[in-house]
């Protein structure tokens, strides 16, 4: 199982590569390579996912989380695709799905945390809290990767760059759009996960201030600003797209530390 993991891993990094190296090149068969590259690994991870969760059940915790999270952030950019030009974010969604799928790898050599309650209702509200904030955590890291991708082409239009990378980028508008929608939608998953592990922290009794708990509620702080100065002030551009790569970052930090053990 280990080594299907790393093998699963090792996929979106190859189609990180290639989706890259479509960006850098005009035949268009590099880029269809990369989609069916693409399609292949989610193929293989369904299924790795279904025997993972067959065998663990609800033990699968944070690992399983981590590899649905990567699947379904590239299962979201293949059916987007279809209706938006946003070819050019496949290097961007897959890196970020690598870099989930590596921590899904690492967790595997890692003990798995103690949950906070016992029983039944802890695995049902473990299993609930896991998978809110995994949906939140895909939405805010498509977001990411369509901010990272609106800065890259801000920049490119800035310097009245030339290259056939400018040309293939989408534009600013449909950038923007589909970063606000993502945070509308992950908002609300990522609020709920928040609160469930509160009440699991309250009623487990701790005293303590895990640096994991702090570093979530200053990833939502940082998303709930960019969603109420979006909505209500009309705020766009270079400022939320970075704002909004830095809380991907600090909720990533939550995920690390979790899936490594750390809790």
């Amino acid at each position: 199982m280990d080594t299907l993991f790393a093998i699963g891993a090792g996929a979106y990094g190859a189609t990180t590569v290639t989706y890259l190296a479509s960006l850098w090149t005009e035949r268009p068969s590099v880029g269809r390579l990369a989609v069916w590259l693409l399609r292949a690994t989610l193929v293989f991870w369904s299924a790795l996912l279904v025997w993972w969760a067959v065998d663990t059940g609800l033990s699968g915790g944070t690992r399983l989380g981590l590899g649905l999270s990567a699947w379904s952030l590239c299962a979201l950019y293949l059916l987007l695709l279809r209706r938006y030009p946003i070819a050019a974010l496949g290097s961007f969604v897959t890196a970020l799905s690598t870099v989930l799928a590596v921590l899904a790898v690492l967790g595997l050599f890692v003990a798995r945390p103690h949950p906070v309650l016992t029983g039944a209702l802890a695995d049902w509200l473990l299993w609930i809290h896991i998978s809110l904030a995994f949906v939140g955590i895909v939405a805010f890291a498509f977001a990411t990767a369509v901010s990272l991708v609106y800065l890259l082409q801000a920049r490119m239009l800035k310097t009245k760059s030339r290259s056939e990378l400018r040309r293939r980028l989408p534009p600013l508008d449909v950038l923007d759009r589909l970063s606000l929608r993502s945070i509308i939608v992950g908002f609300p998953f990522y609020t709920v996960a928040l609160l469930l592990g509160s009440v699991q922290a309250v009623r487990a009794g701790e005293g303590t201030l895990r640096l994991s708990y702090v570093l979530a509620v200053v990833s939502w702080v940082i998303y709930g600003v960019v969603l109420q100065a979006r909505l209500a002030a009309g705020w766009r551009g270079p400022r939320a797209a970075i704002l909004t790569t830095v809380g991907l970052a600090v909720a990533m930090a939550v995920v690390a530390r979790y899936s490594l053990g750390l809790g």
